[in-house]
């Protein structure tokens, strides 16, 4: 019941929470039209097409087909089931569920004789075997699958196999006997006017040349076995070689053929559905516009593969992504958020490498098992076998052995790395402390200049201009020539804005609010002083603030508004501005909202000084700087500070 009532929920929610494509649409509308026998191979062809849109639904389909196909006694059916589901758990990377259901499917292809389905299992494993990099087992199984293929005489699977074989050859790193692997293969696909497996094997072709170092007879390649497989339209293929040259391009530095080859693949995967291509094509480019410094671009591309790859639980690319995103955050000077994402990144890999070393384990124990009770039986049956099987056990020990030394070797050179990581990351926080530093004295030097400078205009220059001012008052009192006397006013008036602009001048360098009533005060009177008579309107909202803050933060916060308003009246064109500053889980927390013409930021944020005061104040402080603007559309800052 508990497992029915697990498939009923899982239903519902594919139904109902799946974008799917036309062609999932049409074989699950024909699921109540048909008998049992139809509907398990419909149930096995939505595990097969639900691959690339959702792993988990792909899963569901295939065991509802395994449950249907060993109630109603259809054992191919139950043999295509484990087949399907196992190709499913490879996009996973779940190798040692795959090799189970492959090895369930195999001893039911057995016993049917299905020798055809036989030799499409010898190759699956293989593949499996390849990527857990236990390259022998998989040239095997690869060579068996050949085997039959020759036997039946189907030239277009012997292809196939002479191509995998080419692959195992590659990864074993005989790249000339991968070569010459991959052109039998072509010479196969050439005779079957195979178009399809020639546009495969030429895309082969060009990965070895890359192993090689010749790009250049790599790009020929695959651009050959592009063009061909352009004629058969297989979506999939197209854009495994637009990656592949995209990935060249951008080693060479040419990133903007990089970047529209990885565009066309990535559409393509979206088209598709193949949302695990979409993660990889993703990530691809997030690392491509991280080769060109454009962050905003990466990170949205970064984010949005690492979020499909959570989605669909395929780990190689959810850990791709993360290690991607610690780069990206490491050359930003991000090293909080790099620091984040690279223990994400250690934590997944660990975590899939528990799973493994877990059935690794099991597995172990299961052939020690069988081998004991094989020893057992020999014992009873051959006495003068002691010896050999003595000399077995002391083989097997030394091998654990050899394997528990390498085991503690690479344990030991992790830690090495691991701690060389830790001091790199440790003289890289000291550097920018240091820089902090330097831009906090150069900050704090500049204030204490405009304290001095303040002081020196009000109580200097300031009253010195009042005392000619009260003494020429009197003077002018003593003229009865209404002539002289008017023109002695007129200067009067004159003397009383240079002192109305040393005091404003003072004010703005130095204002007696901040100093003596804080930050809440100060920005009033600043905004007042600014905005008043020019007919923008304003508003100012503040909460949580009873208190002072640190001396500079408050300073800090009251020169990044000066500078804020200052470019607001010069640049905006704005009538209305918004600002609110807020205190939050003890963090300051500064909006500036006003309805102007905005901005393009990237063109500007190189080449404006009051942009970088702002930014060098905003570090200073250790605050986060953020502007969402566009021309056109106003603009917002936000900053966000520690306390």
């Amino acid at each position: 019941m508990k497992q029915i009532f697990i498939l009923l929920v899982a239903s519902v929610s594919i139904l109902t929470g799946l974008k799917a494509n036309p062609a999932t649409d049409s074989i699950r509308s024909r699921l109540t039209l048909v008998d049992d026998i139809t509907r398990v191979k419909i149930l096995c062809d939505l595990c097969w097409e639900y691959r690339f849109v959702s792993a988990d639904s792909a899963l569901l389909y295939g065991e509802q087909a395994l449950q249907l196909a060993g109630s109603i006694n259809y054992p191919k059916g139950q043999a295509q089931a484990y087949n399907d589901m196992g190709i499913v758990y490879i996009g996973r990377g779940e190798f040692d569920h795959a090799l189970d259901y492959f090895n369930k499917s195999m001893e039911i292809r057995k016993v049917l004789g299905d020798t055809a389905g036989m030799a499409s299992l010898y190759n699956k494993i293989g593949i499996v075997y390849q990527k857990q990099g236990k390259l022998k087992l998989a040239l095997k199984n690869q060579i068996q699958a050949l085997k039959i293929y020759e036997q039946l005489k189907q030239d277009l699977w012997i292809g196939y196999c002479l191509n995998n074989i080419a692959i195992v050859h590659q990864n074993l790193g005989n790249l000339e006997k991968s070569l010459e692997y991959h052109f039998k293969a072509l010479r196969y696909r050439e005779q079957m006017n195979d178009v399809y497996g020639e546009g495969g094997s030429l895309g082969n072709i060009g990965n070895v040349y890359v192993k090689m170092g010749d790009t250049a007879a790599a790009i020929g390649y695959y651009e050959k076995a592009l063009s061909m497989l352009r004629q058969v339209q297989d979506a999939e293929a197209i854009s495994v070689q637009l990656s592949n040259l995209g990935n060249i391009y951008a080693a060479r530095g040419d990133y903007e053929k990089a970047r529209e080859l990885l565009d066309e693949s990535l559409q393509l995967r979206e088209k598709m559905g193949d949302r695990k291509g979409i993660s990889s094509a993703l990530i691809k480019l997030g690392d491509l516009y991280l080769d060109q410094k454009k962050y905003k671009d990466a990170a949205r591309a970064l984010y949005r593969g690492l979020a499909i790859a959570k989605e669909i639980s395929v780990v190689e690319e959810e850990m791709s992504a993360l290690l991607t995103i610690a780069k990206m955050h490491a050359l930003q000077n991000n090293h909080d958020s790099a620091f984040l994402y690279t223990n994400y990144y250690i934590a997944t890999k660990d975590s899939v490498y528990e799973k493994r070393l877990a059935q690794q384990i099991v597995d172990v124990q299961e052939k020690y098992e069988t081998e004991k009770r094989e020893q057992q039986i020999a014992l009873l049956k051959k006495e003068n076998e002691l010896t050999e099987i003595r000399l077995k056990q002391r083989k097997t020990e030394i091998g654990m052995l050899i394997s528990l030394i390498v085991s503690i070797v690479g344990a030991g050179i992790f830690v090495l790395y691991r701690r060389r990581q830790m001091q790199k990351a440790a003289l890289d926080a000291a550097v920018i402390e240091h820089a902090e530093a330097q831009l906090k004295a150069v900050l704090e030097g500049q204030d204490q200049e405009r304290q001095r400078i303040a002081r020196e205009l009000h109580d200097g220059v300031g009253q010195t201009l009042s005392g000619i001012k009260l003494n020429w008052e009197n003077l002018s009192d003593s003229f009865d020539n209404s002539g002289k006397k008017k023109q002695l006013e007129k200067m009067a008036h004159m003397l009383d804005d240079v002192v109305t602009e040393v005091r404003s001048i003072s004010h703005q360098m130095m204002p007696k609010e901040l100093e003596q009533f804080g930050l809440v005060p100060a920005i009033r009177s600043v905004l007042q002083f600014s905005f008043g008579g020019t007919g923008i309107s304003y508003s100012f909202e503040e909460d949580g603030l009873d208190a002072r803050l640190p001396q500079p933060v408050e300073l800090g916060l009251f020169r990044i508004i000066q500078e804020l308003v200052s470019n607001i009246l010069k640049h905006a064109g704005a009538t209305k501005v918004n600002i609110r500053i807020l205190h939050r889980n003890n963090r300051i927390i500064l909006l500036v909202e006003d309805n102007g013409k905005g901005f393009d930021f990237d063109k500007v944020k190189g080449s404006g000084i009051g942009l970088m005061n702002i930014s060098s104040r905003v570090e200073a402080i250790k605050g986060v700087l953020n502007y969402e603007t566009a021309e056109g559309k106003g603009t917002i800052v936000t900053i966000r500070i520690p306390l």
